[in-house]
């Protein structure tokens, strides 16, 4: 069991290579992370900061990166993304404050345009490659491929994974191509921490499930319900939007729905809630809320019961054999030229 005494935090407001760490200071934040095709959010609020210091914030420094966890125990990333707005007041006479809002990944989903030829013979593989890549009409930086959501791509059934029949021509935003793709072969994608994650609908994210019990900070009882089962714990880097965490079946406190004369469909999304015998479930959302000075340290999940013994679930393949093939670009003139 992980050791969660002695909390650890980190918050490093930065540009390019240069950067300021605030992380003496009171600071409080809540992020909102989703598999949802949307950027995720966070709010942080910053105590008793210079007012030199204070100016820099979303100014010199525009991007932010939290860190959290626990000083002896797992410690990681829980949010990075680009500062969006500031705000500056005080709680009372002697304590001032600085609230940011950022957002993770916005910069792709809002301006990221794709204008690519794709010719014959391209996988699914490597026309998502080619729509995460593209470049953002304002030279933002490009998000990449997760490493593990990478080897995802190749997941889906043997029967979807189908080259093109003929070439296939893309202009226009990268964000609609993205959900088109996922649509088509059966994944959902979403935006984490400047990475493109990639998960079959009926898989995961590769790696070891995050056990939650009373022993390892699991809080109250989750509860199944239509939307998923929902689940409050103590904060843990280490749960990521697409993992698996177990929970035991007889931790659970169930619902049993009513059908008032409709048909009843176990696999309709109405029973996504229904625990499984192996206590297996894919993490669909998660709200991290912390203070370094206050009783807030939690991780709160709406998760997806999955069969981990299903075939086709994690089928994964080495991230080196995810190359992308020849690709045409289209040129200021209208014409279009081949690109490596």
């Amino acid at each position: 069991m992980a050791n969660q005494f002695g909390r650890k935090a980190s918050l490093i407001v930065s540009s390019g290579t240069t950067g300021l760490e605030l992380s003496e200071l009171r600071f409080a934040f809540k992020t909102e992370n989703s598999e949802a095709q949307t950027p995720n959010i966070m709010r942080a609020r910053i105590y008793n900061l210079k007012k030199e210091t204070a100016a820099k914030i979303g100014g010199e420094f525009n991007m932010i990166t939290l860190q959290a966890g626990y000083e002896n125990g797992n410690f990681g990333i829980i949010f990075q993304g680009t500062i969006k707005q500031t705000a500056t007041g005080r709680e009372r006479n002697v304590d001032s404050y600085v609230d940011v809002w950022a957002a993770d990944g916005d910069d792709w989903y809002n301006f990221a345009v794709i204008s690519l030829a794709l010719k014959a013979g391209q996988t699914p593989a490597q026309i998502i490659t080619a729509i995460q890549s593209s470049p953002s009409v304002n030279g933002v930086p490009v998000v990449n491929f997760a490493g593990d959501a990478t080897e995802l791509i190749a997941g889906a059934a043997a029967g979807t994974q189908q080259a093109l029949s003929r070439g296939k021509t893309m202009f226009g935003m990268s964000r609609e191509y993205a959900r088109d793709w996922a649509s088509k072969y059966g994944y959902s994608w979403s935006l984490q921490n400047g990475q493109f994650v990639v998960v079959p609908i009926t898989g995961y994210r590769p790696g070891e499930a995050v056990v939650l019990s009373s022993t390892t900070g699991l809080i109250g009882i989750p509860e199944a319900t239509a939307d998923g089962v929902k689940v409050r714990a103590l904060l843990n880097p280490l749960i990521r939007i697409g993992c698996l965490v177990q929970i035991a079946q007889g931790d659970i406190n169930h619902i049993t729905m009513q059908q008032q004369g409709l048909s009843y469909n176990p696999s309709t999304p109405a029973v996504a809630g229904l625990a499984t015998a192996q206590g297996f479930y894919r993490v669909m959302t998660a709200e991290f809320e912390g203070d370094t000075r206050g009783n807030a340290w939690y991780v709160d999940l709406i998760c997806l019961a999955v069969d981990i013994s299903a075939p086709d679930q994690n089928n994964s393949v080495s991230a080196t054999g995810l190359t992308q093939g020849p690709v045409e670009q289209r040129q200021p003139d209208g014409t279009w030229k081949a690109v490596t």
